[in-house]
């Protein structure tokens, strides 16, 4: 039997692109068990057995999906961390940069959200770990950030570690709001006055008053 010649770089990008965007709407409508591949592969327009030239298992197609998302925030919090500038305005800057990037991929957003609630039913525990290194490399990245504003001194002396996961812990709670609510929700303006809120505590001595 004579090798499958591979595709060239953009046109295996533009089946990979078909295959993910199949596999959003099937997964989100009918869940990661019952969405079968072949109405994945259906409805990307290529032949079933092509989809196992792209990602070896079922598994590997959710995951890609799972890492898109994380991988661009993971980006985008480093990102935030290694330019110039002062902390506080990098953060700032995050808050509008994460809401745009929400709002640009929501369906990714919703995914991630239905798999991120059952994702020991969804991912083995090799998977389930992969995702948890996109997580840890973001609180580093966001516990970074506030190291940098402590040792410029523009933040009071704190756990960094502590605070990356209340900022994590704030984002996601005003996404899944958004998500849910998202007709009378501006999660824009809400990740902004979270952000404020929090770079005054940042900045307060604690039990004195403003600094």
């Amino acid at each position: 039997m004579c090798a499958r010649k591979a595709d060239p770089p953009e046109i295996r990008a533009i089946k990979e692109g078909k295959i993910k965007q199949a596999a959003i709407k099937f997964f989100s409508e009918k869940g990661f068990h019952a969405a079968t591949t072949g109405e994945i592969t259906e409805a990307a327009g290529i032949a079933k057995g092509t989809l196992y030239w792209y990602f070896n298992t079922k598994e590997d197609l959710a995951f890609a999906l799972v890492s898109d998302m994380l991988d661009e925030f993971k980006k985008l919090v480093e990102e935030i961390r290694d330019a110039k500038g002062s902390a506080t305005a990098r953060f700032r800057k995050l808050a509008v940069r994460a809401a745009e990037l929400y709002e640009q991929e929501k369906a990714y957003c919703r995914l991630l959200w239905k798999f991120r609630a059952d994702q020991h039913y969804v991912f083995s525990p090799d998977y389930v770990q992969k995702v948890r290194t996109y997580y840890d490399a973001i609180l580093k990245a966001l516990a970074d950030i506030i190291d940098q504003g402590i040792r410029s001194g523009e933040f009071r002396r704190m756990n960094s570690r502590h605070w990356a996961f209340v900022i994590l812990g704030i984002t996601e709670g005003l996404e899944l709001e958004w998500l849910e609510n998202e007709d009378e929700f501006d999660m824009g303006k809400a990740f902004r006055e979270m952000m404020e809120m929090l770079l005054a505590h940042f900045r307060k001595a604690p039990g004195k008053g403003r600094a």
